[in-house]
């Protein structure tokens, strides 16, 4: 089965809420499928209420987190935040969840900054909670990390079952997704990073092949019921690909190597479309989040796309 496009626009804040409700509005308008908002302490709107305020003045377009940072809530405590918004906005939520990243924020918060592979391990326990959570369990949990007792979480969310999108772009991560979510997120390397966007390497085509084969060995026979999604980090609408690889380069690196990267949407519209139906072909990918910064050079790409 051949999965139909998604365009995903993450959203960060606006200067009143008037100002927030018109562009969430617009861009319900224009066509985009999700609206998300990132998990960090700067400048941006608290993702939960954010959303929850969408829900209040769209109908149509689908919400989502890319992605809470699972050590800054306790996953009880989630489950309530995210079946509520569920209820609010008539069915419509995607959580997206990951291990975290960002050690400053994690010092910020006062939250201890545990190596990877134990944040890992949190992140698949709490996993295992908000499941039984949105399937109306009351139910007991001891844990390695959790100790529930009674927990009963209520409003019962809209959905049969709220999806979870996870994202990650190391094996460890990357084959829990496959183990563990309905939608995958294949980012860079998070102990590679330096910035909250790029600054990071392995961008390229091969680079996210081997990543999608961890999510492959991770999803095992399940595998065609997960939707695979990359961040887009990038995007330069030029007359040709070259020169907009080209534009790019400073700020992401090799324009030989951004030319077959599914991180970037360089050249002409017609051009990215024609990248994405390869890869959609040869990678499974269909689902893609962009910037909010990138809107009005989109706005042809996403006219063009619908219904394929």
């Amino acid at each position: 089965m051949t999965r139909p496009f998604r365009l995903a626009m993450q959203v960060t804040s606006a200067p009143t809420g008037r100002e927030w409700f018109d562009m969430v509005r617009g861009f319900e308008a224009d066509g985009y499928d999700v609206l998300s908002l990132p998990d960090h302490l700067g400048g941006q709107f608290a993702p939960v209420p954010a959303l929850a305020s969408i829900a209040a003045v769209t109908s149509r377009v689908r919400l989502s987190m890319f992605v809470l940072a699972n050590d800054f809530r306790n996953p009880a405590v989630l489950a309530k935040e995210i079946t509520t918004l569920d209820v609010l906005s008539g069915g419509r939520v995607e959580l997206g969840i990951g291990a975290g990243w960002s050690a400053a924020e994690y010092a910020a918060q006062g939250v201890p900054f545990d190596r990877p592979s134990r944040r890992i391990e949190r992140l698949e326990e709490a996993l295992g909670i908000l499941r039984r959570a949105f399937a109306g369990e009351r139910f007991d949990h001891d844990g390695t990390y959790y100790t529930l007792r009674d927990l009963d979480v209520l409003p019962r969310p809209v959905q049969p079952r709220i999806p979870i999108v996870l994202g990650g772009g190391a094996k460890k991560m990357l084959t829990l997704a496959g183990r563990a979510g309905d939608v995958v997120g294949i980012a860079t390397n998070n102990s590679l990073r330096t910035a909250l966007v790029g600054g990071s390497t392995g961008l390229a085509e091969d680079v996210v092949a081997e990543q999608i084969g961890w999510v492959r060995d991770g999803a095992g026979p399940r595998i065609d019921d997960i939707e695979l999604n990359v961040r887009v980090l990038g995007v330069a609408v030029r007359p040709t690909r070259e020169e907009g690889a080209e534009a790019l380069a400073a700020e992401l690196g090799d324009p030989a190597m951004l030319l077959r990267s599914p991180f970037v949407f360089v050249g002409p519209v017609e051009a990215i479309h024609e990248q994405m139906l390869r890869y959609r072909e040869t990678l499974g990918i269909s689902y893609y989040t962009v910037s909010q910064r990138h809107a009005p050079q989109l706005a042809p790409l996403v006219a063009r796309i619908a219904g394929t």
